[in-house]
């Protein structure tokens, strides 16, 4: 106190500085200590420990005993375990992955003559759906489009079922197999030519139906045998909470949903369990654009379950446009031509909108959309950057390209100079010596040895990300991480520092929520993982070892298989620094503390 009986102005700020310690002392619920967190936050990326609040909230990251001097209601020693932020898989198809799994399973490479029998083996014979229809999923439709000296699976799968509609669909979801009657549901046994964005495999010399179908085409028959009724909403509803479950289990707590199929009960599943409080990932979602469906009625249709706001765990703000198919079925848009051809069809591959994509375009980011573009082949690649590039507002940036499998040289630099991100899936299989010889056969080895150019990318500035196209590949984050980390021919990355933003920070700053996770820091959401083994001390090829024991999203615990949350440290120890000690005491003392730390602010203020 001062001559005239004041307080200092710092004995003001020490009183107020201690109430407010008190106040986050007061609201926090958890302690996680004694760990190896690495926060991907440049200023301070490694740590020891950290505080959740009752809100799900990070309020403090640093060594463990700062951290152990606040007044917790639970402390968990982490024994020196690794802490990433919860990862972030921008690009899967999480409905769609959860109704697969329960289709009847036919393998990849099975023979056409044996595709009835896995239906006899399967419950109810294959049926599924509510609607009368048999389907399946896994079958390759590449390998049936090179072996020619198989029946066609029209004519088998008609022998078997004459009458009720079969559908098989691909593994990489490009393509699909279908007997007579499922054709005629759709009026592909009376239409001349493609349908728009699609492609009917037909006999080269009669002209009639083979039962392959490629992109667009299917969707007509996906719909019809999963229309949104009541019953097929309820199986969207637990298959997408089966497909949770298995996201929890990766220690993924973002996602962008890319199926967005609106037409198959998708969105109805996610809106669901946002409202009965069951989603457990932030989902940042994309909605389908049907390329057989008029722009302006569709748009009316898109713009009533777009969705934005920053607030909500769920949104609908992405456009999903498919530039191209794939290049394993000759459908990715090329500048140089396949060696091989489909009949009837382009050598340079296929485009689902033509001369139609830059109004697409612009349509949909002026209606408020992100612009999500599926393109595998280099000119799809460059086509969409050109779409970026023309737009007249650019408000709903940053827009993405997904998968990449060949990218112009000359393309590199753009993505950065244009804002693109450039999203990857480098799964084990993609990078796989055998697919990279399939390839030589379809566009050469040149053309071959530059498939999927992430590195290349990353060094000519522009924003990455790695996601896992769920279910066409595998899920698991840590699986991607030793493949970026172990490709060959010089194109890995450099060190594991370099990769966890991949699956962390940058699909937040795509997704539009970097200011709430992304990376483990104040005042942003604990969204968590937790490892079994530090992947930064292991030899990169034995990173696909460490495994996911625990996730946490928005402060709860979502997976914990272990019972780490269990591991409770039985009697925390009480706060011994002088401000902690002051804060121990009781309820009334604390409130106080605070009532007069906000009055002595706002005093401070007219100052």
């Amino acid at each position: 106190i001062d001559n005239d009986g004041m307080l200092t102005t710092t004995m003001i700020l020490a009183i107020a500085a201690t109430a407010l310690l008190c106040m986050t002392q007061a609201t926090s619920q958890l302690a996680l200590i004694n760990g190896r967190i690495y926060t991907v936050n440049e200023a301070n990326p490694w740590a020891e420990a950290l505080l959740i609040d009752n809100d799900g909230m990070i309020v403090q990251v640093g060594a463990t005993d700062a951290i152990m001097t606040y007044n917790v209601t639970k402390m968990v020693d982490l024994k020196q375990r690794l802490v990433l932020p919860g990862f972030q898989d921008a690009h899967l198809h999480v409905v769609e992955a959860g109704i697969n799994a329960q289709l009847c399973y036919i393998d990849e490479d099975a023979f056409v003559a044996e595709l009835p029998f896995y239906f006899q083996d399967c419950p109810n014979g294959g049926e599924f759906g509510n609607q009368g229809w048999i389907v399946g999923a896994g079958i390759d439709v590449g390998i049936l489009l090179e072996d020619t000296t198989q029946e066609y699976p029209i004519t088998v799968l008609d022998e078997a079922y004459p009458t009720t509609p079969v559908l098989i669909l691909d593994s990489l979801g490009h393509g699909a197999v279908a007997n007579g009657a499922a054709m005629a549901a759709v009026g592909y046994n009376v239409i001349e030519g493609d349908p728009p964005g699609g492609i009917l495999i037909r006999d080269e010399f009669t002209n009639e139906l083979t039962g392959i179908v490629l992109e667009n085409a299917q969707q007509p028959l996906r719909d019809a045998a999963f229309p949104p009724t009541v019953e097929n909403q309820q199986l969207a509803y637990e298959s997408l909470l089966d497909a949770l479950e298995t996201l929890a289990q990766n220690g993924i707590t973002t996602v962008c949903d890319a199926g967005g199929f609106y037409r198959q009960a998708q969105t109805e599943a996610w809106a669901r369990v946002e409202l009965e409080g069951v989603l457990t990932v932030r989902a940042s979602n994309a909605l389908y654009v049907y390329p057989d469906s008029g722009l302006d009625e569709q748009l009316r249709e898109l713009t009533s379950r777009y969705s934005n706001d920053p607030n909500s765990l769920l949104r609908f703000n992405q456009a999903k446009i498919y530039v191209d198919g794939i290049l394993s079925l000759l459908t990715g848009a090329l500048y140089e031509p396949y060696s091989l051809a489909l009949p009837e069809q382009d050598a340079y591959g296929f485009e689902y909108f033509g001369e139609a994509l830059q109004n697409v375009s612009e349509t949909l980011s002026n209606a408020g959309f992100q612009l999500h573009f599926h393109v595998t082949g280099d000119r799809g690649a460059g086509r969409a950057l050109d779409a970026i590039e023309r737009l007249s507002n650019n408000a709903t940036a940053p827009h993405r390209l997904t998968h990449l499998y060949l990218v112009n040289e000359t393309d590199w630099t753009r993505f950065a100079q244009l804002g693109v991100v450039a999203d990857f899936q480098l799964a084990p299989s993609s990078v796989d010596t055998s697919y990279t010889e399939f390839m030589k056969n379809l566009i050469g080895e040149t053309r071959a040895s530059q498939l999927l150019p992430a590195l290349e990318l990353y060094n000519a500035g522009a924003l990455l990300t790695l996601s896992s196209d769920w279910d066409a590949d595998v899920l698991s984050p840590i699986r991607k991480i030793q493949t970026v980390l172990t490709r060959p021919d010089g194109r890995s990355f450099p060190n594991v520092e370099s990769v966890i933003p991949l699956l962390t920070i940058n699909p937040a700053v795509l997704l539009q929520h970097d200011d709430k996770t992304g990376s483990i820091e104040v005042d942003k959401s604990a969204d968590l993982v937790v490892l079994d083994k530090n992947i930064f001390e292991l030899l990169v090829d034995e990173i696909h070892t460490a495994q996911v024991i625990l996730t946490m999203f928005q402060g709860e615990v979502i997976y914990d298989p272990e019972g780490i949350m269990g591991e409770e440290i039985g009697n925390v120890p009480m706060p011994t620094s002088t401000g902690a000690t002051l804060c121990a005491g009781n309820w009334r003392r604390n409130f106080l503390l605070q009532a007069l730390s906000l009055c002595i602010l706002q005093s401070l203020a007219t100052l």
